[in-house]
């Protein structure tokens, strides 16, 4: 039975939004930190992303930012903090939300990725390694084009990085 914003507080909205409060206050020095949350983020934000592509008004943006989602993934991986950035499937999220819901659900991706895009370029600069300072740089890109997919700019997405 698909849940509403109020019916979930407990929700993949809710985790998203403890992550990019955590990812907020995070010192960008702490780039292992850094990445290691934001590899978080991004897996909570394809759960939301999940939950939220079952309301049909969400799901051709689903579709967009799921290669998004993936290529995060494969570069945090990359990093020394981060081994394996598996990301969730369709049948690991039990949760479907419609209306006000799904639209909750996208908006704490928006959020995620504003703030991860913020955090990420600032710890590039800092970064002493350099595959985690080009991962920084390039995920800085990828969740800025995360936020363009779920706000509907790449109706018919065709996957960048330079």
């Amino acid at each position: 039975m698909p849940l509403d914003e109020a019916a979930a507080p407990g929700g993949e909205a809710a985790q998203l939004a403890v992550i990019t409060a955590a990812l907020d206050v995070l010192a960008p020095a702490d780039v292992d930190g850094v990445l290691q949350t934001v590899r978080d983020g991004v897996r909570a934000a394809a759960r939301c992303g999940l939950a939220a592509a079952r309301d049909p008004r969400w799901r051709a943006r689903r579709r967009n930012a799921e290669a998004v989602e993936h290529a995060l993934a494969e570069h945090l991986a990359r990093t020394r903090a981060i081994h394996e950035a598996a990301l969730p499937g369709p049948g690991e999220v039990d949760e479907a939300l419609t209306g006000s819901g799904a639209d909750a659900a996208v908006a704490a991706i928006s959020a995620f990725s504003r703030t991860a895009e913020r955090v990420l370029r600032v710890a590039a600069g800092q970064a002493e390694d350099w595959t985690d300072r080009t991962v920084c740089w390039t995920c800085t890109r990828l969740v800025r084009e995360l936020a363009e997919c779920w706000d509907g700019q790449h109706p018919t997405y065709a996957h960048r990085l330079g």
